[in-house]
């Protein structure tokens, strides 16, 4: 038996994404030039990079992506931040209240800026996700 190539497994996979409903399309990925395919999601999906793609007609299009793509990565280190300072709270003593409250003004500060990353990617279109 050969061994599997790259190439084999990318076709191996493209194939079982079209028998659970994907369909082939005439585009292709600007990475690795493999053909997308459009999921039943309304997702266009690289097997070959293992991510999706997004079609743009227009460079604002492009841009207005870039940006929300952009946010979207701050929000969720903005997130990471908030769990971190969830687990400090959790650990600090009841008696120092200094720690305590200086710990929830962070977090409020972090949770109002997730908020406001939230309604700016929703007002360019984006999923709202946490």
């Amino acid at each position: 038996m050969f061994p599997i190539r790259g190439d084999d497994v990318v076709v191996k996979k493209m194939a079982q994404l079209i028998r659970t409903g994907a369909k082939l399309t005439g585009y292709t990925c600007p990475v690795c030039g493999t053909p997308l395919l459009l999921l039943k999601t309304g997702d266009y999906y690289c097997a070959k990079c293992d991510r999706p793609v997004v079609i743009v007609k227009s460079d604002e299009e492009e841009a207005q992506i870039k940006m929300r793509i952009g946010l979207a990565e701050v929000r969720n280190t903005v997130f990471s931040k908030i769990m971190d300072l969830n687990d400090q709270l959790r650990k600090a003593s009841v008696n120092n209240v200094g720690e305590v409250q200086e710990i929830t003004r962070s977090l409020l500060m972090l949770l109002e800026t997730f908020d406001k990353l939230n309604k700016i990617i929703n007002e360019l279109g984006g999923r709202k996700s946490s």
